[in-house]
């Protein structure tokens, strides 16, 4: 008897307070999911929309930035693969000639790996500020937290600040 009691308080308490959370690119509220562009039904909460915005906003230049690095390192091993060679003539008897060409396909792929290198810390950024929108509309604290961390440094140590 004093579990059912117990069970059913902590159900009532949790419909009684609603939670914001994340489960599958939906945000669920209430028990009831929503689309990521119905966020404005979600979030009350003025700091906790801003938030959002934020993440939405660096979710997007992430995207973008990935997918377009994704894209030239895809062309430029494609490229790299091929092999470099060129049909310059065919003579009279039917035989081909060919000659090497500059191969310009690792530098497709080095600037693809630095346009995803550029999206890394968006991505990082967008989680961590859609994060802090649903801490802030659930009421939990999200205060300002630096740590510091020790690092390796090449051939030395080194110790970061981090906020």
């Amino acid at each position: 008897m004093k579990k059912t009691i117990l069970v059913s308080l902590v159900a009532m308490s949790q419909l009684a307070f609603s939670q914001v959370s994340l489960s599958k690119n939906k945000l669920v509220k209430d028990g009831q999911a929503y689309k990521a562009s119905q966020y404005k039904e979600v979030f009350q909460n003025e700091q906790a929309l801003m938030y959002y915005k934020k993440y939405r906003t660096n979710s997007t230049v992430s995207q973008i930035f990935g997918a377009i690095g994704g894209g030239c390192m895809g062309y430029g091993l494609i490229k790299v693969l091929d092999g470099g060679e060129k049909l310059v003539s065919v003579d009279q008897y039917g035989v081909a000639r060919t000659e090497k060409t500059k191969n310009e396909g690792w530098s497709m792929v080095g600037i693809g790996a630095g346009l995803v290198a550029i999206a890394i810390p968006f991505a990082i950024s967008s989680k961590k500020n859609l994060n802090k929108a649903i801490d802030t509309e659930n009421g939990k604290e999200t205060a300002f937290r630096p740590y510091f961390k020790l690092e390796n440094a090449g051939a030395g140590v080194a110790l970061s600040y981090n906020f």
